[in-house]
């Protein structure tokens, strides 16, 4: 092998090196997880009505009523099936007061319509837990979540899921209201609707 070859071969073992190194140093950094991984939508809505007495932990009459308007309204409303039907329903965890048989009890005629478990892994403080649950699993990527809670921690519910600022204070009467989250670009937008009669 001449000079002049012996050049032109450490110039290419060079040039060579380098493609492996900029290749290596500049590749594209993977997606963020969270963007990957997050619901197209999540409805978050609070428990139906309850009854007068205090002791009782299930729905009022009228609250049974409202659970079985959820079905037509998560299968008809156009905004709400945007994305296709719920793939996943959760609803707070049984307390040893039985606190969360409401939450349950109102998602429960959803969730047979659907064929769907009524997931209850989180008591309502918990909501944080839930959140990153939610936003981090991949079989929810793209998909429509519902949620139920207690109206006491759904403003800080829907924070925990991207939304600011907070929503306001939920008021103990208002049993009708439905908070929808979007993700766009990356980012946690809320509308409202209502269903059945308040």
């Amino acid at each position: 092998m001449g000079k002049s070859d012996r050049s032109v071969g450490v110039v290419n073992r060079v040039f060579t090196a380098a493609i492996v190194v900029f290749g290596f140093t500049h590749s594209p950094a993977p997606a963020q997880s969270s963007a990957v991984t997050r619901p197209a939508q999540i409805i978050l809505i609070r428990h139906a009505e309850k009854p007068a007495d205090p002791d009782d932990p299930h729905l009022s009459p009228a609250g049974v009523e409202r659970a079985k308007q959820l079905v037509s309204f998560i299968k008809t409303d156009r905004a709400m099936r945007r994305f296709g039907l719920p793939v996943a329903i959760f609803a707070t965890e049984t307390t040893k007061d039985d606190n969360g048989q409401r939450t349950q009890e109102t998602v429960t005629p959803l969730a047979a319509s659907l064929g769907l478990p009524v997931q209850t892994p989180y008591h309502g403080k918990d909501y944080a837990a839930l959140a990153k649950l939610i936003l981090s699993k991949p079989a929810y990527a793209g998909k429509t979540v519902v949620i139920c809670w207690n109206h006491e921690e759904i403003p800080e519910l829907a924070a925990a899921l991207g939304v600011t600022p907070a929503p306001r204070k939920w008021k103990g009467s208002v049993f009708d209201v439905v908070y929808l989250i979007s993700y766009r670009g990356g980012t946690a937008a809320l509308s409202t609707s209502r269903y059945g009669k308040q």
